[in-house]
């Protein structure tokens, strides 16, 4: 599966690209220097990977990704 950019989200002042690389999977990538900044998985829980940014970040940006629909996720979101 090739990724596929699934939108832009802004947490605390950033914006961020959504890329969804396999189903329930997305990397983040920080726009302003286009860093890949880590991967969420959504699913029955969300789990993320923090790669160059605090995780606690990383939590906000799926969490928002997920609630502006840039995810296909689908039900409750377990955090």
């Amino acid at each position: 599966m090739h990724p596929v950019v699934k939108g832009m989200v802004q947490v605390a002042g950033t914006t961020y690209r959504i890329v969804r690389l396999e189903p329930r999977r997305y990397e983040v990538v920080r726009i302003r220097d286009d860093l890949p900044v880590g991967v969420f998985q959504s699913g029955p829980r969300l789990e993320v990977d923090a790669r160059s940014i605090a995780p606690e970040l990383m939590r906000e940006i799926a969490r928002v990704a997920i609630q502006k629909g840039k995810t296909s996720w689908v039900g409750p979101l377990a955090l």
